[in-house]
């Protein structure tokens, strides 16, 4: 059975559609990515799964159950974990502080135990732990975003732009090291990624969204064969793999 799985999902802001019949699916310690040019309606499908976007029409399926339309806290304590593009962490707060935000589900008790597996699953973060995120690089930032996302164990997290204003080096230790070990650790992640060639390096599987729908999917390397990378980023029709 899929982790995630969104079938016919059309989902949008108002009376406006955005996403258009998305169907797809994530299995356990899978990365898929879901590429595509700037307004193709990627982030707006987590935003959908969320709340925070209008749901038209399909369903979102969690372990085999339909949590459409579910609040935030429900998802989370249904083992959804999410890291927006933007407002990830809390600048003004330490490191701890953020890790700690992250576990507002979970008993004080709990609380320790939960951040204790966090720093070890992610050593950086340990010698950093008293600092405020404000002074933190953007690296260091979106590692911290990913640690608070990671507190209640999720069995599944999505993760929005998690390379956006990063540097080439920045971006790569992201995405090679900090997502990939999150699967690797057993975690269902939907990857939404502008760095299309460097997603789908680390992908298990990858969808391309053009103009609100799912154009092409398949394995990263059938996409890589059958497609110029850039033209993931203009929103040009790719030939679908025969």
């Amino acid at each position: 059975m899929h982790i995630l799985e969104f079938q016919s999902l059309t989902a949008g802001y108002n009376d406006i559609p955005v996403t258009t019949e998305i169907s797809l699916a994530v299995s356990k310690a899978e990365i898929v990515a879901l590429l595509g040019p700037n307004g193709a309606g990627k982030s707006t499908l987590l935003k959908g799964l969320m709340g925070e976007a209008r749901v038209f029409s399909g369903s979102v399926l969690l372990r085999g159950q339909d949590v459409t339309g579910q609040a935030p806290e429900r998802l989370a304590r249904m083992g959804l974990g999410y890291v927006p593009q933007n407002d990830n962490v809390f600048p003004s707060l330490t490191v701890l502080e953020n890790l700690e935000m992250g576990a507002f589900l979970a008993s004080r008790r709990q609380v320790r135990k939960k951040v204790e597996a966090i720093l070890q699953q992610f050593p950086p973060l340990r010698a950093l732990i008293r600092r405020d995120v404000s002074n933190l690089s953007g690296g260091e930032r979106r590692l911290v975003a990913i640690g608070r996302a990671l507190v209640l164990s999720p069995e599944v997290l999505l993760l929005d732009e998690p390379t956006a204003n990063l540097s080439p080096s920045n971006a790569h230790s992201v995405l090679t090291e900090y997502v990939t070990q999150v699967a690797e650790a057993g975690t269902a992640v939907l990857l939404v990624e502008q760095r299309a060639k460097e997603a789908l390096e680390i992908a298990h599987q990858a969808c391309v969204m053009n103009g609100g729908r799912i154009e092409v999917s398949g394995s990263p390397a059938v996409l890589l064969e059958q497609a110029d990378i850039g033209r993931l980023f203009l929103g040009e029709t790719l030939r679908k793999p025969s």
